[in-house]
């Protein structure tokens, strides 16, 4: 099956008017860390590497879920290395597994799957970002914590490409593409940005801003997921 015949998320009016809604209520704050880590990655100096790990950390959530000084150097030196795009597609269950065998503070083991969606999209603009927010999104629930690790990752990578594919084609939705035109034209540089970047920042803030019905039970592997875990 070609991807243009795969399957795509429908956007229905009421996730359109939360879309519409995050729009207003994105601030600058939330999309220019970003835009600096953007700019900083093609500067290959020993001191910009340290400032982009800085602001990446605190970005992105690397001091939460117990991770290491061993953990974070090895991504990061998988970031620096570019080496995350083989043959045209991410290498997501390669850095997964590679990950995941180092122990985290608590001496277990977790599968960093928002972590390594951030380090391959911070590579490739094209690939989306996955935590609880885009999972409540689009209505899913990741597997669970027992569920055997090569069985989680699959479902993880066919979850990425039905997002990837989905943010593309509401890009193409006239009802949407007002919102999505209004929002690039708040700076020049998220303008730039590759279409799912820009998504993504929408969908996070639907979530953060909890503009869908949420259910009260989010299970400690929610909680878990939100800090790039599981």
């Amino acid at each position: 099956m070609h991807d243009g015949d795969a399957p795509v998320f429908h956007l229905d009016d009421r996730r359109l008017a939360a879309l519409d809604e995050a729009e207003s209520l994105i601030f600058h704050s939330d999309f220019c860390p970003y835009l600096d880590l953007k700019e900083m990655l093609t500067n290959g100096s020993k001191l910009v590497k340290r400032r982009f790990r800085i602001l990446f950390t605190y970005f992105y959530g690397l001091n939460t879920g117990g991770l290491t000084d061993k953990f974070k150097d090895r991504f990061f030196g998988i970031l620096f290395s570019g080496n995350v795009i083989v043959d045209g597609q991410p290498a997501y269950a390669e850095i997964l597994n590679e990950l995941s065998e180092i122990e985290r503070k608590q001496g277990d083991r977790a599968l960093p799957l928002s972590f390594v969606s951030k380090l391959v999209a911070m590579r490739d603009e094209s690939r989306p970002i996955y935590d609880r927010h885009v999972l409540a999104f689009f209505g899913k629930r990741h597997p669970a914590s027992s569920t055997e690790k090569a069985r989680r990752i699959a479902w993880y990578e066919d979850f990425l490409g039905l997002v990837r594919r989905s943010y593309a084609a509401w890009a193409g939705d006239p009802r949407f593409a007002v919102i999505l035109k209004r929002f690039a034209s708040r700076d020049e540089g998220l303008a730039k940005c590759h279409v799912v970047r820009q998504v993504d920042f929408l969908v996070w803030k639907v979530g953060n801003q909890k503009l869908l019905e949420v259910s009260s039970g989010a299970s400690t592997e929610q909680a878990a997921n939100d800090r790039g875990l599981q």
